[in-house]
């Protein structure tokens, strides 16, 4: 009787569970859908919106999941302005944050663009760093390595993690502008 019981209860609660399609479906007017540029930008707001929660929540619960944004949103704003300024996306990208900002000097380098001032090395430092502090982009997601390892604690000093977004992402985007505009005659 007490097995029947179960299966019954269960049974219920299957039943009443939604299904995939009751909370996605496909839109036709979704301003996102195949767009690098809008993507990136929602992660990037996405990114704004829980740090400005994040500043206000004291328990530090929200630190995990703004760093997940922020890495993706500069990912994201990286392969945008590599397909911003190439025309296109390679496949093989991948996801590490220093190939990829890589990837965009060199883009930039074979329109005979030289990107050697102060404010790109200070770019490419804070990418190096973000890139060695969490090199499989698994840092802020789990809390261990793939083999099992537990990651240490760290701190996030959240006002200039808001910086080095900003000034990555800017001059990413930045990069991408200029190519736009040299093309355009600007």
């Amino acid at each position: 009787m007490s097995s029947e019981l179960r299966e019954r209860l269960v049974g219920e609660i299957v039943e009443d569970q939604p299904q995939l399609r009751a909370f996605l479906a496909h839109r036709s007017n979704d301003m996102l859908a195949g767009s690098w540029d809008m993507m990136a930008y929602s992660f990037q707001r996405g990114f704004e919106a829980i740090w400005d929660l994040a500043r206000r929540d004291l328990s530090g619960l929200l630190v995990h999941p703004m760093l997940m944004l922020w890495r993706q949103s500069l990912e994201l704003t990286m392969k945008a302005s590599i397909r911003d300024v190439t025309g296109g996306i390679d496949k093989d990208l991948g996801h590490r944050l220093d190939h990829l900002f890589d990837r965009l000097l060199a883009a930039r380098r074979e329109l005979g663009l030289h990107d050697d001032d102060g404010y790109m090395q200070k770019v490419q430092t804070m990418i190096a760093e973000v890139q060695a502090f969490d090199p499989t982009a698994d840092r802020f997601r789990y809390p261990a390595t793939r083999r099992g390892e537990p990651f240490d604690g760290f701190h996030a000093d959240l006002d200039k993690l808001y910086q080095a977004h900003w000034m990555i992402t800017t001059w990413c985007e930045g990069a991408a502008l200029e190519v736009e505009w040299l093309n355009r005659g600007d």
